[in-house]
């Protein structure tokens, strides 16, 4: 009797204890209730961004309301990143913390499905040669994806679309483990049913972002307004509807991490030996690529329809904030909800001044020794990003235009860029080229024996000549050489403008100047 109890006892602890053993119940998220985006650039990025080859990356924060049951259960987060960076991940809020993370790269495609349906039965259907009409049949898949799909039905093995008429695959459902979004799996052991706030950070590659500055010269030629673009590039199958969107600006320590690439590949379909079951059929020029959906005709016809005028553009938005201090680091801020689409890119404002003044120069870089002869100088503004100056705010690298109002049109007077620059640093817009300010250089012998004798051994001399056959005045500079070159100019001063030797003459109408240097 005592061992009758024993085993009842026994017994009904282990029915009582097969729940918290049991298999793992699933609950999958499918979309972010809230998301934070925070983009950073490229180390060396520069010019037009390349959606498909993008070298940033960004920080991404989900915050999702999820309902969890009690016990064991793998939590499948659909919809992140596709170029997401797995060790990256941050899982917050779980009661039961995170036991195990799984990136699962397998997404719905032609070729997965039929990889994932391999030994099972679905359903053929193709056009019957002799009616014309769609008959459908059972079928298993004996071998498949590649190079073609296999498949075994009443009359025998085949392989897919070698008849030469349209062929459709029906499948039952969606195998296991595949999904139409890219899913980042957590296991956990929730001690209780509850809904709970979770948030996911993490990693992901393949976004960038870059600075564009407009700057239109005011009717008085001594002033101009400042306007920039921050435009944000997502090269991720992924859009990120109403994200708090920030971006970084300078350059932080990164060790590249491989992000696991997503795996929806197209299937494609080979018959062989070609012609054996279509010798009787016109030949076709294209062969179908998708197993899925038959080929279609599609004819589009358009009609000419003129288009009324369309309405100026409206006002650009106001600019964000200033940038925050992130470390030695600059973080802009969008202050509303910014959608960023996938594969797409995003233009919002960066920064507005107005009435900003500048100095009107020329400019010819030259090297030691370099032979030139009445080569063109880059007309250039100088601005000086002070608050005196109506700027004194950072300014992250990026391209430059500068445009010109005259007689009611916008004309282009120059592009280039600029690297970043802080508060009470100079930087430069390309304004065009002249060919009215000219530098000539030649090397030269030395004139005095005893000032060769006093030089550094291995000096040499050269002489530079200026022109400016303009009718006002201009002020040039030619930097000389590089940082820290040791550059020796003969009878007149020279400074050194961040590292560089650079001689600043001021030209009078049609003046000449000349500098000798040794090096």
């Amino acid at each position: 009797m005592l061992r009758r109890l024993l085993a009842a006892a026994v017994l009904a602890m282990a029915v009582v204890a097969t729940p918290l053993h049991a298999q793992p119940v699933t609950v999958t998220s499918v979309t972010p209730d809230r998301v934070s985006l925070t983009v950073y650039r490229a180390p060396y990025g520069r010019g037009a961004m390349n959606l498909r080859f993008l070298q940033g990356f960004a920080l991404v924060t989900e915050t999702r309301r999820i309902r969890l049951p009690r016990g064991a259960v793998v939590l499948r987060f659909e919809g992140v990143a596709e170029g997401i960076v797995p060790v990256s991940a941050i899982i917050d809020g779980l009661p039961g913390g995170t036991i195990e993370k799984n990136r699962d790269a397998r997404l719905l495609s032609p070729a997965s499905l039929v990889d994932g349906t391999l030994g099972r039965r679905i359903t053929l259907t193709r056009t019957d040669k002799a009616t014309g009409r769609a008959v459908s049949e059972e079928a298993t898949i004996v071998a498949g994806p590649r190079p073609g799909v296999i498949v075994q039905t009443a009359a025998g093995i085949e392989a897919l679309r070698c008849s030469g008429l349209p062929e459709q695959l029906g499948y039952v459902g969606v195998p296991a483990g595949l999904s139409s979004k890219p899913v980042l799996s957590v296991t956990t052991a929730s001690p209780a049913a509850a809904t709970v706030t979770v948030r996911l950070t993490y990693l992901a590659s393949g976004f960038d972002w870059r600075a564009s500055y407009v700057a239109t010269l005011a009717p008085n030629g001594r002033a101009l307004d400042l306007f920039a673009w921050m435009t944000l590039a997502n090269g991720n199958d992924q859009g990120f509807p109403q994200a708090e969107v920030q971006a970084v600006a300078g350059r932080l320590n990164r060790v590249a991490v491989s992000a696991i690439p997503q795996e929806a590949s197209a299937l494609r379909l080979v018959c062989y030996p070609l012609g054996t079951t279509t010798s009787d059929l016109r030949a076709s020029k294209f062969e179908p690529a998708d197993p899925i959906e038959p080929a279609n005709q599609i004819v589009v016809t358009a009609m000419r329809v003129m288009a009324p005028a369309a309405p100026p553009p409206p006002p650009p938005p106001p600019p964000p904030p200033p940038p925050e201090n992130l470390g030695d680091l600059k973080l802009y801020r969008i202050p509303m909800p910014t959608t960023v689409a996938a594969r797409a890119q995003k233009q919002v404002a960066l920064l507005a001044q107005g009435s900003v003044p500048f100095e009107r120069r020329y400019r010819r870089p030259v090297y030691p020794g370099q032979q030139l002869d009445a080569a063109s100088t880059a007309i250039i503004l100088m601005l000086k990003n002070e608050k005196t100056e109506g700027l004194g705010v950072p300014l992250p690298a990026g391209s430059t235009a500068l445009y010109a109002q005259r007689a009611g049109e916008r004309l282009l007077l120059g592009l280039g860029a600029i690297t970043d620059r802080t508060v009470g640093e100079i930087f430069r817009l390309a304004a065009g080229v002249s060919s009215q300010v000219t530098v000539t250089q030649a090397k030269v012998a030395p004139h005095d024996p005893l000032r060769v004798t006093r030089a550094a051994p291995g000096s040499r001399e050269a002489m530079l000549t200026v022109s400016n056959a303009n009718p006002f005045a201009v002020r040039l500079d030619v930097p000389i050489g590089a940082a820290g070159q040791q550059i020796e100019a003969e009878a007149q001063d020279v400074d050194r403008i961040e590292g560089v030797v650079t001689w600043s003459p001021t030209l009078p109408p049609g003046g000449q100047a000349e500098l000798r240097y040794r090096y």
